[in-house]
């Protein structure tokens, strides 16, 4: 009887031992797929992070990190540096932390006084020189964040990386985008100030001329010719005022119209010279230079005329030496007419080169025109399917260089059998 009964508590003791060990193996096997759900996570989250990740020890060896995974290169398991896994250029020659760089390198002085002080740092911006291939390095922009750990009494940093180079490139496009709008409008508000000025001095003018002429009855026949002269060439520059602010309405109204003509290109350009030989300096030789003596073109003649005429004025205001030279030729592997119009004038400084297409933007103050001449230049010979650019130096000259497109002349047209 005593036998039956220990037998029976000997098996209700091993089936609840069965039991807890079943619902162990169970628990247990449960906590192992969260776990390894979670690593799984875990790499998942490192994989696809847009950012570093690295473990390291105060000697600024990396334990653990992502970078391998994000950058989809080898890991060769060996241990490594910061600077040597990112391949810092520094690092190459002498090691992580012991080039000439080293000691003054941003970064390593925020995780060396981390490590001192026990403490995080965060954002972080510095520059630093990633070597990419044998022969080329890359400079990029990054944010650096470090979060101090004491695991077992054994003291390691979390780091993070972010290369923000692109987010730093637009904020520098951006603040030369600022900086442009703002030297904008500060030139519009003086051209306006001084277009409002020029046009009462000039009406000023006009009107004083008119009434002189008009009411001063002992001015000689020449005396009269000089002064209808001087109200000509007042009343001229009122229109061009005028006529600049026009076009620019025009350009900002997307309404640059070609009205496309065929004429014969070195007929227009020397009659162009010829109507400027008076504006130019006795000292300064004004030529032409074309191989193709017969060409005809199918362009908007008005717009050229006034882009080579705008070229030309400005030579011609800032050369009293040497030549001016407007020279046209066709490019037949591009399908353009290339033009040229040079000169060995004063020049301009490069620091001024940038903003010469701007709106408004005068490199002299002191010199007549708009400061809207070279911007509506510009958008003409854009409009007739070319470019413009220039060279420039102080005291050696300029030389701008414009294309446009050379449209096909249409059949039939009567101006063919032109410079035959």
């Amino acid at each position: 009887m005593n036998s039956c009964i220990i037998i029976t508590i000997l098996s209700g003791v091993i089936l609840l031992l069965f039991c807890l060990y079943m619902r162990a193996r169970t628990m247990s096997s449960k906590r192992g797929q969260e776990i390894e759900a979670s690593g799984a996570l875990f790499d998942f989250i490192l994989q696809h992070i847009k950012a570093y990740i690295l473990v390291i020890d105060k000697d600024f060896i990396v334990e653990k990190t992502n970078y391998y995974t994000v950058t989809d290169t080898r890991d060769d398991n060996r241990k490594k540096r910061v600077g040597e896994l990112l391949q810092c250029v520094n690092s190459f020659e002498k090691g992580c932390g012991n080039g000439e760089l080293c000691q003054t390198c941003p970064i390593r002085q925020a995780i060396t006084e981390a490590f001192r002080m026990r403490k995080d740092f965060s954002n972080l911006e510095a520059v630093v020189s990633l070597r990419v291939s044998e022969k080329k390095s890359i400079k990029c922009n990054v944010s650096v964040s470090g979060s101090y750990m004491d695991m077992n009494c054994r003291p390691e940093m979390l780091i993070t990386i972010h290369d923000i180079t692109e987010l730093k490139q637009a904020q520098i496009r951006l603040q030369d985008a600022l900086d442009k709008t703002g030297r904008i409008e500060k030139s519009k508000f003086s051209f306006l100030e001084k277009l409002g000025n020029d046009i009462n001095d000039q009406l000023n003018c006009i009107l004083g001329w008119a009434n002189l002429v008009s009411t001063d009855k002992t001015l000689t026949e020449n005396q009269r010719n000089e002064y209808m002269n001087l109200i000509y060439e007042h009343s001229d520059q009122l229109s061009h005022m005028a006529n600049d602010v026009l076009r620019l309405a025009r350009i900002d109204a997307h309404k640059i119209e070609l009205q496309m003509t065929t004429f014969c290109l070195h007929e227009f350009c020397q009659d162009i010279l010829l109507m400027r030989m008076n504006n130019t300096h006795p000292n300064v030789e004004l030529y032409l230079e074309g191989d193709t003596p017969n060409l005809l073109v199918y362009t908007d003649q008005q717009k050229l005329y006034q882009v080579i005429v705008n070229l030309l004025s400005n030579a011609q205001k800032f050369t009293n030496r040497g030549h001016i030279r407007l020279s046209y030729s066709l490019n037949k592997e591009q399908n353009t007419i290339d033009f040229v119009v040079e000169d060995t004038g004063k020049g301009m400084p490069s620091k001024i080169h940038a903003n010469l297409f701007e709106r408004f933007y005068k490199a002299n103050t002191f010199t007549e025109g708009t400061g809207l001449g070279l911007s509506i230049c510009k958008a003409y010979i854009e409009a007739m399917g070319g470019t413009i650019q220039f060279t420039s130096s102080e005291g050696r000259g300029t030389r701008f260089h414009f294309s446009i497109k050379r449209d096909p002349i249409p059949a039939g047209d009567a101006a063919l059998d032109l410079c035959k």
